[in-house]
């Protein structure tokens, strides 16, 4: 009688393929169509997209009339300033106009500091500007002087808009199969324009699909996230603060 010998490599390959047998399908594309969800879902559904949310510079720029010259002030020039910061903070381009500094003008004493608004949609938005340093300029006496300056939102202005987009971004810039992207995002329906503080969430929430899987038994259920402003006045819905 003939005998066949299997190879010790080929007998490996045939043990490796009986443990495969019939794994547990857990995977996100294994999901049911229809499932139970714990918890509340909330009104409005976001699209994920891959189109960044924030304004560049350029965009910011051409929004604006021109940069006051040193002439004007700088009370003037620290306004035309603000309206650049919050037009970046807001991250949505829209009407715009410099407001006023407290007294009329900006206390110019190093360490002083000034509250001055500018007004974007109709809302007024109140900044802090406070003189850090007065470098005199020329020879012999001065015929001016560089003021540097600090500046911190008191206030901010939201967009109901503005936290979609930047919840739709955070759902596809990796791709929507991405594991760390939100499944199935929402959010509430926020007021169209309104104002928050830094530093605080807004009490608005948006949310994702949160699930867990064992032996193919998937279990779902909505996990929210606050709609966050930082100490920068910046919308945050990644649930970072």
């Amino acid at each position: 009688m003939r005998r066949v010998l299997i190879p010790a490599v080929a007998a490996a390959m045939v043990l490796m393929s009986g443990c495969s047998e019939n794994p547990p399908r857990c995977g996100w594309e294994n999901r049911p169509k229809g499932f139970p969800i714990e918890g509340e879902e909330r009104p409005v559904k976001i699209r994920p997209s891959k189109q960044h949310p924030w304004l560049g510079g350029r965009e910011v720029t051409a929004a604006l009339p021109p940069r006051p010259d040193r002439d004007a002030g700088p009370t003037a020039q620290a306004l035309y300033d603000l309206q650049e910061k919050t037009l970046g903070m807001v991250g949505e381009l829209g009407e715009i106009e410099p407001g006023r500094c407290e007294g009329g003008e900006l206390d110019l004493d190093v360490g002083d500091t000034t509250r001055c608004t500018v007004i974007y949609e109709n809302v007024e938005v109140p900044w802090q500007v406070k003189i850090t340093n007065a470098v005199p300029q020329g020879l012999g006496t001065p015929f001016g002087i560089d003021y540097q300056y600090t500046v911190r939102p008191l206030e901010t202005v939201v967009l109901a808009r503005e936290v979609y987009d930047r919840f739709a971004w955070e759902a596809g810039k990796n791709g929507p199969d991405s594991l760390s992207a939100p499944k199935e995002p929402r959010c509430d329906r926020l007021p169209e324009i309104f104002t928050a503080e830094p530093g605080q969430d807004t009490g608005y929430y948006c949310q994702s699909l949160s699930w867990s899987c064992s032996d193919g038994e998937f279990d779902f259920e909505w996990s929210d996230v606050p709609v966050h402003v930082d100490g920068d006045g910046r919308v945050r819905v990644d649930g970072s603060t």
